[in-house]
């Protein structure tokens, strides 16, 4: 199927994601953070790259911003559920306003991703 990197720094989310878009007959990598997860898009192609935004090290914002400029052929799906600095709307529209392909706020249901992953890489095809 297609290959899907998945960045979020809680350990339970990507493991949570990455099992069932396994279960799905996707390949799936994951990283902890925005700058390995780059790190990774220079070695290997991906179709789908979901990011948190709120991360140490490199957010999501700096990771759109890379796979924007460096990628444009990468699909996106933000997941944020905010911050204590900036609340979940706020991410949301900054998401949507850097041209994103689906902004999902967290908490999420699992089948929502499921189809939402669905439908962006079936528009690829």
């Amino acid at each position: 199927m297609s290959r899907i990197l998945m960045i979020d720094d809680e350990q339970l989310i990507r493991s949570l994601i990455v099992e069932v878009l396994t279960l799905d007959g996707h390949e799936v990598d994951q990283a902890e953070n925005g700058d390995i997860g780059l790190k990774l898009v220079e070695l290997h192609p991906y179709d789908l790259v979901i990011t948190d935004i709120i991360m140490p090290e490199m957010d999501g914002i700096g990771v759109i911003m890379s796979l924007k400029e460096k990628h444009p052929q990468i699909k996106t799906i933000v997941l944020t559920g905010g911050s204590l600095i900036n609340d979940k709307d706020y991410l949301i529209n900054v998401s949507r306003l850097m041209k994103v392909d689906l902004v999902i706020p967290k908490p999420f249901v699992v089948d929502d991703l499921r189809n939402a992953v669905k439908e962006l890489l079936q528009k690829q095809s």
